[in-house]
């Protein structure tokens, strides 16, 4: 009896031990006007947008405040037309009131791959984000008043 049990503890950590969770990031654009925001990437992008399937490089988002959970709910998401891509940023417009996911990741992976975020030129650091963010469960939200 205690092998077997020994053997479901064993079984049950082995299969807890791969597991990931979904942390994505977002912006909500709570005032009247466009926003333009730059994300400033730790690396060059040039190969991650040769890759076939790069939905973390989309930047899906919905014309209303919503909570993550809402957003994550909607089928057809709208992509944000990206203004300019340079070497290790991108350049977009946030319509006004409106989320838009800037990253969707897992395990918190956007803390390591975002350097910084430019709102209207001015600069937030990847912790100073965080730190004002309001985490709804796994997720971030960070708004512009």
């Amino acid at each position: 009896m205690k092998q077997i049990r020994f053997l479901l503890v064993m079984v049950f950590l082995f299969a807890l031990s791969g597991c990931s969770i979904s942390t994505d990031f977002y912006l909500q654009n709570l005032t009247d006007t466009k926003k333009t925001v730059t994300i400033n990437y730790k690396k060059k992008l040039l190969d991650d947008l040769k890759r076939p399937f790069h939905k973390d490089l989309n930047f899906n988002y919905e014309d209303e405040v919503l909570s993550p959970k809402d957003f994550k709910k909607i089928k057809n998401l709208k992509t944000l037309e990206k203004i300019e891509i340079k070497d290790s940023a991108i350049t977009m417009e946030l319509n006004p009131h409106s989320t838009t996911r800037i990253d969707q990741t897992y395990n918190s992976s956007w803390y390591r791959r975002i350097n910084s975020v430019d709102i209207d030129g001015k600069k937030y650091s990847i912790q100073e984000l965080e730190k004002n963010a309001e985490r709804i469960r796994t997720d971030y939200v960070y708004t512009i008043k």
